[in-house]
């Protein structure tokens, strides 16, 4: 079970870097939104001139170069790697390495790669690299006999990529990738409650839900249109899900049905919505729940030819096993930290707080959270191990951002993105498992405009007609020229009533984001232009 996992979770890293590859110019190239040569400039001078000092502040190899070059080599890097793993390659060093250069990415990547499930990509990599082996694959089955009849070639390509099971070693492994399931989905349901978000209390959150969401597909709208009984049913059983099933990993007998569950709400919420990679990665954690017939992660045949096979085996393994354990056991102590840090975050600090939850709260902050701040400090920049919160608190309404382009002021028309809702009779689309990146941030501008310091560069790049940003938004979008104007309105858009005609969203106007820019001059002041 350990190489199935790993191999999986190196599948997840392949689709990862596929998917930000293609779209790395348009974001955070040279010509991007946020060149990441940019902000690594920007980057030294707050950190200083000290390499040990930057890269602690923002650990990257990036820091050798931040270029157009340097992004694609690190992504094929990526690539590469997880092909390497994905043919069995799977040991630590590799994970490492994956590590690293996703790490670099992110960095690189800005607001762009700022989502939970990115950090938790290089949460679960970590996971990996303490349960892979750590030496390089064998070569051939240990005692082989000399001048044995030579094995086909498919055979000795197999052999070549085969790491011997070690007895016990992966059983600190396999409890981490157990455990991160279990703090992923419980914090999950837990910040919902302690939010005090009154639509998870009234179990409404799903009337808005699939409309709201960032990324509906077009099985959004039929979720949305289901009678309320069943969203509230629905709720009910998210919460016996995200907060009941994950504890089930402590007893074999309910491992099977909790991960089943489990697998289940994953199979549902990708059927509903746009997650990217998420629900993937998910459901490749809850699969470290299989294996309760193994010793350590290994079947018990194997770790007994291993023991006999070297006479002692098993004695030579534990040094590094106790290694395992004790890297296992520091990452578990941050892990629970960080738990206790989101829980207590996600209570609102208002006269509106329950009094003993503002006690019990303040307890955590100063018993564990407070006194571990300085050590949180220093391995927040590594983003690998964390707190987690999906729709802690519910947006009960959906304002989205429409940019309209004119060549001559007069007569506009809308840009279209690929996934984002733009035109009324257009279906929303899916695109799991890839990550259209622009697309998701557009929902969070849309919510806080004043937040979204990108779109000045976004709508320079408009101007310019940047082929690498026009990419990202789909043929439709690419015009013969560049526009002169450019103007940014805000629409308030929901799901339509069924048997209303042909259109999936009907809309109404808000109120304009920004004026009428002009491409002369946006150049001349691209920040005054109004459209932050």
């Amino acid at each position: 079970m350990p190489r199935l996992l790993l191999r999986l979770l190196a599948g997840v890293h392949l689709v990862a870097f596929v998917s930000l590859w293609v779209q790395i110019d348009g974001l955070i190239g040279s010509r991007g939104i946020l060149p990441a040569g940019d902000f690594f400039a920007y980057l030294e001078r707050v950190l200083g001139t000290g390499a040990l000092e930057r890269f602690l502040g923002a650990p990257s190899l990036l820091w050798f170069g931040a270029g157009d070059t340097a992004l694609h080599v690190l992504c094929a890097v990526g690539v590469l790697l997880s092909l390497l793993a994905i043919a069995g390659l799977v040991t630590a060093p590799i994970f490492a390495a994956l590590w690293i250069c996703y790490l670099s990415l992110v960095w690189g990547g800005q607001t762009f790669l700022a989502f939970q499930w990115d950090t938790l990509l290089l949460e679960a990599t970590v996971c990996a690299v303490v349960l892979a082996p750590l030496g390089w694959p064998q070569r051939g089955p240990a005692g082989a006999a000399v001048g044995a009849e030579p094995r086909p070639l498919t055979t000795s390509l197999r052999a070549a990529f085969r790491v011997a099971p070690n007895p016990g070693a992966a059983r600190p492994g396999m409890w981490l990738f157990r455990i991160l399931v279990v703090k992923l989905m419980f914090l999950s349901g837990a910040v919902k409650l302690l939010s005090l978000d009154p639509t998870w209390w009234q179990l409404t959150a799903l009337d808005v839900h699939y409309f709201t969401q960032p990324l509906p597909v077009a099985a959004s709208w039929y979720a949305h249109h289901l009678p309320e009984w069943f969203h509230r049913l629905s709720v009910l059983v998210m919460f016996a899900v995200e907060l009941a099933a994950p504890w089930f990993v402590f007893f074999r007998r309910l491992r099977l049905p909790g991960m089943g569950v489990l697998l289940l709400l994953q199979l549902l919420i990708a059927a509903t919505g746009n997650y990217g990679f998420f629900n993937l990665l998910t459901a490749v954690l809850c699969l470290s729940w299989l294996g309760a017939g193994t010793v350590g992660g290994w079947t018990r045949t194997s770790g007994l030819q291993a023991a006999a096979a070297g006479g002692g085996g098993r004695a030579r393994a534990r040094p590094g096993i106790r290694v395992r354990w004790a890297v296992a056991t520091v990452i578990l102590l941050l892990s629970l930290l960080t738990t206790m840090r989101e829980l207590t975050r996600s209570l609102p600090r208002g006269p509106e707080t329950p009094p003993a939850a503002a006690v019990t709260a303040d307890f955590i902050d100063r018993a564990l959270v407070d006194p571990a701040a300085p050590l949180l400090r220093v391995i927040a920049p590594f983003r690998s191990i964390n707190g987690y919160g999906l729709f802690r608190a519910m947006t009960t309404s959906r304002p989205e951002i429409v940019v309209e382009t004119s060549a001559d002021g007069a007569a506009w028309s809308e840009l279209a993105f690929r996934f984002k809702p733009g035109d009324l009779d257009r279906p929303p689309r899916a695109a799991f498992p890839h990550m259209p990146r622009l697309d998701w941030q557009m929902w969070f501008a849309a919510l806080d405009p004043a937040g979204a310091d990108w779109l000045g560069s976004f709508v320079e790049r408009l101007f310019e007609g940047e082929p690498a940003v026009l990419w990202l938004l789909g043929e439709a979008a690419r015009p013969a020229e560049p526009p002169r104007y450019v103007r940014l309105r805000l629409y308030d858009y929901a799901f339509s009533e069924p048997r209303t005609g042909a259109r999936w969203w009907r809309r109404g106007f808000l109120y304009d984001l920004s004026p009428v820019l002009a491409r002369k001059a946006f150049a001349q002041d691209p920040v005054g232009g109004g459209a932050r």
